[in-house]
């Protein structure tokens, strides 16, 4: 088996754990927008789900056996919450795991975590033994404005693409202090605290690549918006996909703004989608005729699967010119849908129109009968009693 290498056949399967899902991270934006790699996510920190239903949910969309588990996946990711982690998965899982990287290559990055708690959790789990940074001894918090500087060694071009990019310009406002094992390789290190940024090694008999990073994915120099006032970073995303391309034994990326270009292009034509989804759904709601523009709709999302071929093959190119095409197609369609909406909302202002002015003739009718036509009516005339009538 070559070094850190599974049979990906169409795509990368990844299991995401720990302080991930869209109320939480980058992660999920990120991989959206490549269209080769498929996820699924068992979050850990999500405040709005007590603790016993995100247990219940790990219990069950967690793989039972090892071979459900290669089926599925080919890299785990979990970013911090190293703590929960422990908690809320079983020691039968975490064995299931653990086993997966060591005997069956499947890859393992992990973020630090941001607690001390966290990190002496880590270090008494299996998992722990796995990563290349010494969990046992303890958190350093490195606080002050630190920028990463990219190893001249001859490594694969994880980092050594966005060099010319200017990554090593942006800053970031902390992280913590990897501790790196002995025979780990450090890709980038933290200016001006001089301790590694990334680090990796092969693990296991079929030598799994395992790598951690000393910034959470979360956190402002990476571009996110989550914990407070991001970085300029633009490629935050793409080194963490380079990463995960590497990890599972893919060629890391190297023309970075192209591919830039491919991610960003795609996650509007996503975007784009569900707008225009909505808007069909809504003019149909109004009994517009919307048979053709899903027939088109569905023609330009077949376009999705071309797109994904050449992505996994590596024709960026070529991927860009089919997503130029997708969204000329897009803009027709939802140009068609606006001119449904509001030719619906024609009728209805017709409707609504036609309501008003007759309801509005008929009290106009019946004022004027009840306060004009007096004649109509006879005033009462007084009765008195007379001479007769007693």
């Amino acid at each position: 088996m070559v070094s850190g290498v599974r049979d990906l056949g169409d795509g990368i399967g990844m299991m995401l754990l720990g302080d991930v899902g869209r109320g939480g991270s980058p992660i999920n934006d990120w991989l959206d927008e490549d269209l080769i790699i498929d996820y699924f996510e068992i979050p850990m920190a999500q405040r709005q789900m007590p603790d016993r239903d995100l247990i219940k949910f790990t219990s069950i969309y967690f793989p039972r056996t090892m071979e459900r588990l290669l089926e599925l996946y080919d890299m785990i990711v979990i970013c911090e919450e190293e703590e929960l982690f422990t908690r809320f998965t079983t020691t039968k899982m975490q064995k299931l795991m653990y086993d997966s990287i060591q005997s069956e290559g499947v890859a393992l990055f992990n973020s630090l975590p941001h607690e001390d708690h966290e990190f002496i959790a880590w270090a008494r789990n299996m998992m722990g033994e796995l990563v290349p940074h010494e969990y046992s001894s303890g958190y350093v918090n490195l606080f002050g404005g630190f920028r990463i500087s990219i190893s001249e060694m001859d490594l694969p071009p994880i980092f050594t693409p966005f060099k010319n990019l200017g990554l090593e310009k942006y800053t970031g406002p902390r992280l913590g202090q990897i501790h790196p094992r002995q025979g780990s390789v450090e890709w980038a290190t933290v200016a001006p605290f001089n301790t590694p940024f990334y680090v990796s090694w092969e693990v296991g008999d079929a030598e799994a690549r395992v790598s951690v990073v000393a910034n959470d994915l979360d956190e402002p120099w990476w571009g996110s918006t989550y914990r407070g006032d991001p970085s300029t970073n633009p490629y935050g995303g793409d080194l963490f996909l380079n990463m995960v391309y590497w990890s599972v034994g893919m060629k890391p990326l190297t023309n970075i703004a192209i591919v830039h270009n491919v991610r960003v292009s795609f996650g509007d034509y996503l975007l784009r989608r569900a707008v225009t989804l909505s808007l069909i759904e809504f003019i149909d709601a109004f009994g517009a005729t919307i048979g053709e523009l899903e027939e088109d709709l569905n023609i330009v999302t077949e376009g999705r699967s071309e797109v994904r071929s050449l992505y996994f093959e590596q024709r960026y190119e070529e991927a860009l010119v089919i997503l130029d095409e997708m969204e000329a197609r897009m803009t027709a369609i939802e140009d068609r849908a606006i001119e449904l909406k509001e030719r619906a909302f024609l009728w209805i202002y017709l409707v609504e129109w036609l309501a008003v002015t007759g309801t509005m003739m008929v009290v106009g009718f019946l004022t004027w009968s009840l306060m004009i036509r007096r004649k109509l009516y006879r005033e009462v005339s007084i009765t008195r009693a007379t001479g007769d009538t007693l």
